[in-house]
């Protein structure tokens, strides 16, 4: 793994930032965590999952215009198991107790996928480096995506922002079926070593594979057949794998969001603070929109989550003003799009740039 390292010496933004967020939750009397709120949505999406699923699998026939509806909200809700369950899970913020985040964390095995390896790509590699070309597996998706300036250039890429939404599309069965035997068997999340593997980690790993081959696969082709199973598989595999992608992406593949590069020399440092850095690699999208930041377990406020990931997504509209505030008091720019469409589009027009060749020597930020 490369070697990167922030600066030291100008941390009075991030301290400050951290003294306000804390003194808000001691004035408030609040725990950091998730709330009633957040344990009332988590029975709700995963009754309204279990409802659907029951539905599709045991209680044909429909017709199909209604089987193609309830397959479109089952994987959006998939994705809403994601958003809102798995990620303040896995991240320690869903509760106080770290059993209860380990239990609910496991909602990333549900979804076919291994908690233990994603904690490593996602937390530690992805907030600690974001955009860091080397290191966050987030934006390494080669040789058919470009997602930075200092990737290497295919003419492939001149035409990825028309097909990248198909890639997305098929991006949940690549991870459960291929990315994740790739870290278990190389024991590596891109350049980085994964910790060593435990008993219980072997055991999960292979549990959850049998249980989502069982759960979506087997049980499937026996009450519908092989034909009407893989048609609904992959479409609602292709509606999650497109919601999961784009919501991750609008944070921090858009036109404004800074990249570096620890590639070639394997040493890199970073001329600011940490949490400086943060802002300037990540963007907040549509936090006016109440529906949004509820389906989207608060992803829509990517500066507050990379900041504070520890706290729990019910919290950032309040933080946000704090951040807002402080942010403007040290002259650091808060990076924010107002409407779902604007950042949509920034991100379309980001990969189409990344797909011209006369980014190839773009430097980084």
């Amino acid at each position: 793994m490369p070697q990167i390292s922030f600066a030291t010496d100008k941390r009075q933004f991030h301290i400050e930032l951290n003294d306000r967020v804390k003194q808000y939750f001691k004035d408030n009397n609040l725990s950091q965590r998730g709330t009633f709120k957040l344990y009332f949505k988590t029975a709700f999406i995963y009754t309204v999952v279990f409802t659907l699923y029951y539905l599709l699998v045991f209680n044909q026939p429909m017709s199909t215009a209604l089987n193609f509806l309830l397959l479109a909200l089952f994987g959006t809700f998939l994705a809403f198991v994601g958003f809102n369950i798995m990620h303040d899970s896995c991240h320690g913020a869903f509760s106080n107790n770290s059993k209860v985040n380990d239990f609910f964390g496991y909602s990333l095995n549900f979804l076919g996928a291994e908690s233990h390896y994603w904690r490593t790509k996602h937390n530690v590699l992805h907030h600690t480096y974001t955009n860091v070309d080397g290191v966050d597996d987030d934006i390494f998706k080669p040789p058919f995506l470009r997602m930075s300036p200092n990737q290497p250039y295919n003419t492939l890429h001149k035409n990825q922002h028309k097909y990248m939404l198909l890639l997305y599309g098929v991006s949940t069965l690549f991870w459960v079926f291929f990315m994740d035997f790739s870290k278990y068997f190389t024991n590596k999340v891109h350049t980085s070593a994964l910790p060593p593997k435990t008993m219980k980690n072997h055991i999960t790993f292979w549990l959850t594979k049998l249980f989502y081959i069982g759960f979506y696969i087997v049980v499937p082709i026996m009450m519908l057949g092989f034909s009407k199973f893989i048609v609904g598989y992959l479409f609602y595999n292709f509606v999650m794998g497109i919601v999961l992608s784009v919501v991750f992406q609008l944070a921090h593949v858009v036109e404004g969001a800074e990249y570096a590069d620890a590639q070639e020399t394997g040493v890199l440092k970073i001329e600011e603070d940490w949490a400086v850095y943060q802002l300037k690699t990540t963007f907040d999208f549509c936090t006016d929109n109440k529906f949004l930041t509820w389906a989207l377990g608060g992803l829509n406020f990517q500066v507050e989550h990379h900041l504070f990931p520890k706290v729990s997504h019910v919290h950032y509209p309040a933080i946000r003003k704090i951040v807002k505030e402080v942010a403007a008091k040290y002259d650091v720019k808060h990076n924010e799009f107002y409407t779902l469409r604007e950042a949509v589009k920034s991100h379309f027009n980001m990969m189409e740039q990344l797909g011209q060749l006369s980014t190839v020597k773009a430097k980084a930020a």
